[in-house]
């Protein structure tokens, strides 16, 4: 009796023994996994912040680039500011209001731009019409005003409260005139989810104080982690996964269910306490069970998945286990296997695409200017002036090699100024007209890269309609290297002493330059289309009269 009762003692121990050893084995495995899916869910959520945190930045940097063009490079600006109180000066403020609309309808996240002369009073504001601010826009445009009268404005980007919303603004002055850009936070929040279907919330937060969605944080009780620089964190007993990035002066985070959104994820998550539990019953027939259908391919999936966080597509699973399982690693498989070749065609598509765009346009540009080159001397040749011919021979030559030796779509600005002192000298030779070329260069920019045959163009452009005029044409270059918060920027600016541009024309050139081929004919809309394939929004231009014609290049370098 007493060893049936040692045995049977021995059976209950092993059979616990074998229960806990079995628990605590599945619920470290299961703890791993999670903590894997933890890690591999907090990876994708932080890629979605991530595009988000690109967008964002780039929209910002975009109106930091308008405004400071606007204030500083806009003529219409310059008209009003020396127009000040002159009633003349409003067709000007319409220009500029003009313009606010303009780009306000590319930035679907910037609330309004704002025009304040506190010497004169005059105001003037674009709201975003998509938005649709209401009986909002005079309480805005009144609680800026104040601030620009009475407080002092912060350099760069700051918050401000106003009403319920808060709005991350920038505010550029030049002689007592303030030009003001608001992004509506609250705003960008939803945009975000409407635009890009993210599975949670943006929230845009700093110092304990919270600029958009401040209901969802409150109402679900979500800690925000001020100081935290890791990857993520979960709020409210781990229902909500937190990532967050640095934003200029606040942080911008991405809140999502975790646990709340899956079954599984909390069955997992349980105590081990009901594995021993569950196991005491099952232990022997799940502990083979479980081996085949869920461990190794749990292990398997997790193995692929660490294999593609560090770059490699090539990794696929064994199709094991049940056939549950066996659905998710042929949709595992197929999925990378699109992905890769999505990439790879995508890449490829892209690079023969821009290829071919530069390269019709570099074909593009070439007989127009060679075709007028061989007109010119036909006609020197008819007069028999053989000294002025093999003057444009020569010239003509250097160009030609220039042109048909060019093995990259970008060379120096220096070998370019050069090629345009070459032009000069070939206009010349073979025209009766009189012109001058005037270069100054920074050393900041001689070295900078440009579309071969650009600025030629555009001095070419200057020759054609300015030679009309008595005297000497005065055509000048100047290219200068600027700093402008914290950013290297090259200035270049062409002008001459000719007629200038007709005033119909200006405002085609500057708001509608991609849609107005008929009017711009080959040379100017060409060389901006080339500059927009290579630099695309570090790039911008600016056409005006200022005692004849004005082209402003500037590029962030």
């Amino acid at each position: 009796m007493k060893d049936k009762i040692l045995l049977k003692h021995k059976i209950l121990f092993s059979i616990f023994g074998v229960i806990i050893l079995f628990s605590l084995v599945f619920g470290t495995g299961m703890r791993m996994a999670i903590k894997q899916i933890e890690q591999q869910i907090a990876k994708s959520n932080n890629a979605s912040l991530q595009v988000y945190y690109n967008t964002l930045q780039s929209e910002i940097e975009r109106s930091e680039v308008f405004i400071t063009n606007t204030v500083y490079h806009n003529d219409a600006f310059d008209q009003f500011l020396a127009l000040r109180g002159d009633p003349g000066r409003s067709p000007f403020v319409g220009e500029i209001m003009d313009r606010f609309s303009e780009e306000l309808k590319d930035n679907q996240d910037v609330a309004a731009y704002l025009l304040y002369d506190t010497g004169t009073g005059v105001r003037g504001s674009v709201f975003n019409s998509i938005v649709g601010y209401g009986s909002v826009k005079e309480e805005i445009t009144d609680s800026f005003g104040t601030f620009l009268e009475e407080e002092e404005v912060p350099l760069g980007w700051f918050i401000k409260r106003i009403g319920s919303r808060s709005f991350l603004c920038r505010v550029m002055e030049r002689d007592n005139t303030f030009v003001v850009g608001i992004y509506d936070l609250p705003q960008a929040s939803k945009n975000a989810k409407l635009f890009y279907s993210y599975e949670g919330e943006i929230v845009f937060f700093n110092n304990q104080e919270i600029f958009s969605n401040e209901d969802f944080v409150q109402k679900n009780g979500i800690y925000l982690n001020y100081l935290d620089d890791s990857d993520y964190y979960f709020s409210n007993s781990k229902n909500y996964m937190v990532v967050q990035k640095q934003l200029i002066h606040f942080k911008v985070a991405l809140i999502s269910e975790f646990y709340n959104s899956s079954v599984v994820l909390k069955f997992l998550y349980m105590s081990p306490y009901l594995y021993i539990a569950l196991g005491f019953v099952t232990v022997w027939i799940l502990i083979g069970y479980l081996k085949s259908i869920l461990f190794r391919p749990m292990d398997s999936l997790v193995q692929a998945m660490q294999k593609i966080e560090e770059g490699d597509l090539n990794v696929r699973v064994e199709e094991q286990g049940g056939r549950e399982f066996q659905k998710v690693q042929q949709a595992f498989n197929h999925m990378i296997s699109e992905i890769t070749t999505l990439k790879i065609k995508s890449y490829e598509q892209q690079i023969a695409r821009e290829k071919a765009q530069l390269y019709a346009l570099k074909m593009q540009i070439r007989p127009h200017f060679f075709l007028n080159c061989l007109k010119s001397i036909f006609g020197l040749a008819q007069s028999e002036k053989i000294g002025q011919i093999q003057k444009a021979v020569v010239y003509l030559g250097t160009h030609l090699r220039y042109v048909f030796d060019q093995q990259s779509d970008l060379i120096p600005l220096e070998k370019e100024m050069q090629m345009c002192e070459n032009y000069i000298e070939l206009h010349r030779s073979i025209e009766s007209g009189r012109a001058e070329l005037h270069i100054s260069m920074d050393e900041g920019v001689r070295m900078m890269k440009v579309p071969p045959v650009s600025c030629l163009t555009l001095i070419e452009n200057c020759m054609k309609h300015g030679m009309a005029q008595d005297g000497t044409l005065q055509i000048r270059i100047d290219a200068r290297s600027l700093e402008m918060d914290g950013r290297h920027l090259a200035d270049i600016v062409i002008r001459d002493n000719g007629p200038g541009f007709p005033e119909e024309l200006l405002s085609e050139l500057n708001h509608h330059l991609d849609e107005t081929a008929a009017l711009t004919g080959v040379g100017i809309r060409n060389v901006i289309q080339r500059f927009r394939l290579i630099y695309g929004e570090d790039f911008a231009v600016q056409f005006s009269n200022q005692g004849g014609a004005k082209i402003n290049l500037m590029i962030q370098i």
